[in-house]
C-alpha cells in the first residue's frame, strides 16, 4: 500500500525517530552557547574586579570622597 503518492511506513518511522535526536542536539547547542556566554561574563567580571575592586572597596572609596567634600 505504500505505492503511489504517500510516504512509505519505513520512511515515516525514520523521520519520527530523528525528532528526538534533533531536539537533543538543539538542546546541546543551546547549552554550549549558554556556557560560552557565561564564561565570557565571568572573565569580564574578573577583569572588572581586578581593575575596579569589589563592592565594599568601591563603597569605601565613595564614602571617603563624600567625607572629604564636607
Amino acid at each position: 500500500m505504500s505505492g503511489h503518492g504517500g510516504p512509505s511506513m519505513k520512511s515515516t518511522e525514520f523521520a519520527l525517530s530523528t525528532y528526538p535526536e534533533i531536539s537533543a542536539n538543539a538542546a546541546l547547542v543551546l547549552i554550549a552557547v549558554a556556557c560560552s556566554l557565561l564564561d565570557r561574563q565571568l572573565a569580564a567580571q574578573a577583569e572588572a574586579f581586578e581593575k575596579e575592586g569589589g563592592f565594599t572597596e568601591r563603597l569605601y572609596q565613595r564614602r571617603v570622597m563624600t567625607r572629604r567634600k564636607q
